[in-house]
């Protein structure tokens, strides 16, 4: 009993502190899938069972043309990778959209080259990046683990 009310006392503060909903968007599918919204630039991983695995702030592209409201999926990933000039270089790379000039993907936050972040993770929730969708470190990995080749990416507005 003392477990459950720890558990939706904690779901309730998430919530709150954030003003999105903690058990995820409704109509976006069944089966193991990422669900990322634009307007609040939250990603969600739902499990085939409808559970909310885990949800937190991202930050996707300043640029609107980059993201566009459809269903993706994971068509590769990378451990580690290079940004499109070269000039950055990310972890746990997950692609799910094919961009103008470069695939579009979740990766931790870019480390220059000159040993600065390109953002901070208190900037998390804001649309900074120049077309993919920035995470924490540790959500980045979770993010790479939870997803396979081939799992369904739903982007909403």
């Amino acid at each position: 009993m003392r477990k459950c009310l720890i558990v939706t006392l904690s779901l309730l503060l998430i919530t709150a502190s954030t003003g999105a909903n903690a058990l995820g968007p409704t109509n976006t599918g069944t089966g193991d899938r990422i669900v990322f919204d634009l307007s609040q630039q939250r990603v969600w991983l739902v499990n085939e069972t409808k559970s909310v695995v885990h949800t937190y702030l991202v930050s996707g592209s300043k640029y609107p043309e980059h993201h566009n409201a459809g269903t993706y999926k994971v068509f590769s990933k990378s451990r580690k990778t290079t940004s499109y000039l070269g000039n950055a270089t990310m972890n746990y790379m997950v692609r799910f959209q094919k961009g103008k000039n470069s695939n579009i993907g979740f990766h931790d936050l870019p480390l220059l080259r000159d040993g600065t972040y390109a953002q901070s993770e208190a900037q998390l929730g804001q649309r900074l990046s120049d077309g993919c969708v920035r995470q924490r470190l540790s959500n980045a990995k979770l993010l790479y683990d939870f997803a396979k080749v081939g799992t369904p990416v739903i982007v909403i507005e």
